[in-house]
């Protein structure tokens, strides 16, 4: 019976690492950009001693890692000339402390010092570092591959690199990390004026929410019975009359 409490607990376990997760795509519906995440499981083979004292494989589960949904999420058309979704398998590069990071969020805007930066400050980078416009231009035109024009001066081009399934690591603030060099996309083309929006599909996480709820709900219930069951045995061991 212990086993079975143990089974039982690592299942609760692998149920509530779903439910965040669930949880956390619903929160970034309207997360510019955002990638849906999904739990990975594998089985867990352990030889623990059986109540009849011999040995034998009990099965567990546990948490093998997130699968990160890739796909390009809808476009919204916003209109502001610094907006760009990158269409395909390309990603942005932007300037961080810690170095070079990517990103699909491609609502951005001008700081002070004329750079293209994104929404929390950081420059994106070009082909030759952070972009910068000259001050007071208002004819802002980039073109879908990548390059950024001043009224009829050239004054960047927006860097797309793209990786191989797998290989980006979640930062936050809407930034992924790798541990290899980048490729060049095959397929990318950036739009002016429209942003990528978050591949979520509420119905489905909601959906995939309740599946979850009810079998911890069911896990539980199973626990309970099983407690009771030890409980009850242990009563009548008491009640025995030597």
């Amino acid at each position: 019976m212990e086993n079975a409490l143990l089974v039982g607990l690592s299942a609760q376990i692998a149920l509530r690492r779903n439910m965040d997760i669930i949880a956390n795509n619903l929160a970034n519906v309207s997360t510019t950009g955002f990638k849906r995440e999904a739990p990975m499981f594998e089985e867990l083979l352990a030889e623990i001693q059986a109540d009849s004292g011999s040995m034998r494989d009990v099965s567990f589960v546990r948490d093998w890692g997130i699968l990160r949904d890739m796909t390009s999420g809808p476009l919204l058309q916003t209109g502001s000339a610094f907006d760009v979704a990158v269409e395909g398998d390309g990603m942005l590069v932007v300037r961080t402390d810690r170095g070079d990071r990517y990103t699909r969020d491609g609502h951005m805007k001008l700081n002070a010092q004329g750079q293209i930066v994104t929404a929390d400050g950081s420059p994106v980078v070009g082909d030759g570092g952070p972009i910068s416009v000259p001050p007071n231009t208002t004819d802002i035109k980039i073109a879908q591959d990548g390059t950024i024009t001043a009224g009829a001066e050239i004054v960047g081009r927006f860097r797309l690199v793209a990786f191989p399934p797998g290989a980006l690591h979640k930062e936050g603030k809407n930034l992924y990390s790798a541990d290899i060099p980048p490729e060049p996309p095959k397929n990318a083309r950036v739009l002016q004026g429209m942003i990528e929006r978050s591949n979520v599909e509420p119905v489905v996480e909601m959906t995939q929410m309740i599946e979850v709820m009810r079998a911890y709900q069911h896990s539980t219930e199973t626990l309970n019975a099983t407690d009771e069951l030890m409980r009850k045995a242990l009563q009548k061991l008491g009640d025995v009359k030597v």
